[in-house]
């Protein structure tokens, strides 16, 4: 299909292709106009969630999200923690330090396509995360009860 398109696949493309019901990617897709209106409204929630954000008054000028979603809770049907409370919690800070150095596992397999330069960035958020991971799981976090 990219290369049908001067080498750029677009969601319309995989869409159209998909409508014929003996195309291998129609079972991919949900055909039920009522349950892909609501898997697409989740959609738009959790887009919605990912963008709260909280100024933190001791810091004006530092914006973190409102929310996080933990590995462990998409793993048993999903959901938000308020940001705050994932911080005081020492188990469930690990759990946030954990995911963010899965996800620089993931970040530095995509950046490999790129070049080496780019990598060490990567190994400095590794080595700080790493460093700072105690200090990090047994800090309080009074910032957010002001």
């Amino acid at each position: 299909m990219a290369r049908k398109n001067g080498g750029m696949l677009m969601v319309e493309h995989v869409i159209n292709a998909a409508k014929d019901p003996n195309c291998i990617l129609h079972k991919h897709f949900q055909w039920d106009d009522t349950k892909a209106a609501e898997a697409y409204r989740r959609s738009q929630a959790r887009q919605l969630i990912q963008k709260c954000i909280v100024t933190i008054d001791k810091s004006p000028d530092v914006q973190i999200r409102a929310f996080v979603s933990l590995v462990t809770d998409q793993h048993s049907g999903g959901g938000y923690r308020i940001t705050a409370d994932v911080l005081s919690d020492d188990d469930m800070k690990a759990q946030l330090i954990h995911d963010m150095m899965v996800s620089l596992t993931k970040w530095r397999k995509q950046i490999n396509l790129l070049d080496r330069e780019t990598l060490a960035i990567i190994d400095k958020l590794e080595e700080v995360i790493s460093t700072n991971r105690k200090q990090w799981t047994t800090s309080d976090a009074s910032i957010f009860n002001s």
